[in-house]
This record gives C-alpha cells, structure tokens and sequence, in this order.
C-alpha cells in the first residue's frame, strides 16, 4: 500500500492540478457518476471535536475511484499545537475494495477548499468579469 504524508500529498496534487480534478468531480456528481452518501457525524462533546466519515464511489471507465475519509476536528488543539482538522484518506481498489494508498486528510481537506471556490467562480462569474467581492470570512 501506497502512504502519503502531508508532504508528498501537497507534492502529488499541485493547485492547478487540484481545481480540474475538483471541477470534474462536480461533473461526475451532477452526471450521477459519483455516489456520495451523506457524512457521518460523531459529536466528542467531552473534548469540544466532532469526527466525520466520508465515503464515495466515481464511476467512470476513464477514473474510477472508491475512498473513505476520515476527519477529525478539534478546535482546543490550538492549544497543544497540533492542528485543528487531522485525517486520512483510504483509497480502496474499485474493482476488490482492497485497499492500495492512505494518504495524510487534513492537508487534503484543505487543498480541497481552494479549488472549490475556484471552480464555482470560474463556472458562475460572467465572461466578462474583472473585480471579485468576498462576503464573510
């Protein structure tokens, strides 16, 4: 099995690369080529976190993909240093649902974020549009 650290997910998946792969999984999921139940939530009231669950399958001849991720996120981490939102995603083999590459969640999430933005601007702003405005933070 393949595993991915921070470092080499950031190294695997540059930005540009990152928003195309963003935009057709928006088309695959709009097409009915993707499944993507709903999240799992799991509230850890006692430790102020909650911890999510993430399953999906693309079906598609050209990149078909099955993965579950798992993300915790504890915002009182702040205070021992450690990062707010930690994961990992599970890449599974579509075809054997063995699994093949885990790769480090919560530099993921966060390059997902990015892109997604990206993409529905690029999709919903006008040809001919030159100034941005950004509501809320």
């Amino acid at each position: 099995m393949i595993v991915l650290n921070a470092s080499d997910v950031r190294e695997a998946l540059p930005m540009v690369q990152a928003i195309e792969a963003v935009k057709r999984a928006f088309a695959a999921f709009s097409d009915g080529r993707a499944q993507v139940p709903l999240r799992h939530h799991l509230s850890v009231d006692a430790h102020g976190g909650v911890g999510l669950v993430m399953s999906a399958y693309l079906d598609d001849p050209e990149a078909e993909a099955m993965v579950v991720k798992a993300v915790s996120v504890f915002p009182r981490n702040v205070q021992r240093g450690l990062p707010t939102t930690t994961g990992a995603l599970l890449v599974l083999e579509p075809s054997t649902g063995r699994p093949v590459a885990l790769l480090e969640g919560g530099t993921l999430t966060a390059m997902r974020t990015g892109p997604t933005s990206g993409v529905a601007t690029d999709l919903l702003a006008r040809p001919d549009s030159e100034v941005v405005a950004v509501f809320g933070a």
